[in-house]
């Protein structure tokens, strides 16, 4: 029993014992060393992550520059249109819907004291430029446009009275226009009862809505203050936040505001061609010429 005791596995008796003790040291040396061997009896150390650091360093600029090149072509894909601009900053309108909204640059020409075919005495030839900026007709709103300005369809009217139809409307830049003019001819009431009482009097009372002989006239008083209330709304609510320099004067006061500032403007020829071609007066009098 004694030799069978002796007999029990050791794993350094074993070693010692072993016809491959040789070998098996060779191996036990190369694990202790932490270079294990390959298939082929060959040992390589195992790759550190630091020894690949250069490699990374010289692949990290590339990858940096596809990355801002694809941020950045993501923020120009993804900025939106001046149009989608202006159709979330404005109410809902037809005519924002039919993509009329074009912007341009310029400089205001409007130094103090200076020239304008809109401003001076009235003639009728002033008073007929006025007319055609404004006084274009109305257009049709569409049936469910009266939801979409949060409006009640409640007492509307229909476009040419039929209640197929949608609702008849008045873009609101011709009302502003409207009432710009007004307080023009309300400043000038004096000058129409003097010298184109005749004039106005043949069959001009809707290009000059006032009531010349009547100095004191509570229409004409209620129709201005309606349109000064009208034109603080418009501004204060746009609140146009555009610098107006001023520049140095030694004529004067020593100073004087530049009047002629930069703006971004839409441009109004389309919006007035988009008015024309959608005018329900420019529809009823193609219906009355047809038959």
């Amino acid at each position: 029993m004694f030799k069978i005791f002796n007999s029990v596995y050791s794993p350094l008796s074993s070693r010692s014992e072993s016809p491959h003790s040789d070998g098996d040291d060779d191996e036990h040396r190369r694990f202790i060393d932490g270079k294990p061997c390959c298939e082929d009896g060959s040992s390589h150390a195992r790759p550190r992550v630091w020894d690949r650091i250069p490699h990374f360093s010289i692949l990290l600029p590339w990858v940096l520059a596809v990355l801002n090149f694809g941020l950045f072509l993501h923020q120009y894909l993804a900025s939106p249109s001046e149009l989608a601009c202006a159709r979330l900053l404005s109410p809902y309108s037809p005519a924002m819907e039919a993509d009329i909204v074009e912007y341009y640059d310029t400089n205001f020409q409007n130094e103090f004291g200076g020239k304008s075919p809109y401003v001076g005495p009235p003639t009728p030839e002033l008073e007929e430029r006025w007319d055609d900026l404004w006084s274009r007709g109305t257009i049709e709103l569409p049936i469910d446009g009266p939801a979409k300005l949060n409006k009640s369809t409640e007492g509307l009217m229909h476009a040419q009275k039929d209640p197929n139809r949608g609702y008849t409307a008045v873009l609101e830049v011709f009302h502003h226009l409207h009432c710009l003019n007004q307080i023009r001819q309300f400043t000038w009431k004096d000058y129409y009862a003097t010298h184109m009482a005749d004039w106005i009097e043949k069959d001009n009372h809707g290009i000059v809505d006032l009531n010349v002989t009547d100095t004191h006239s509570i229409g004409d008083r209620m129709h201005v203050d309606h349109c000064i209330e009208a034109l603080r709304l418009q501004i204060m609510c746009y609140a146009d936040l555009t610098p107006l320099l001023i520049e140095v004067d030694d004529n004067s006061l020593g100073q004087k505001a530049d009047f002629n500032v930069h703006h971004r403007c839409r441009n109004w020829d389309r919006v007035a061609e988009w008015q024309d071609a959608h005018s329900i007066e420019s529809e009823m009098r193609r219906q009355s010429n047809s038959t």
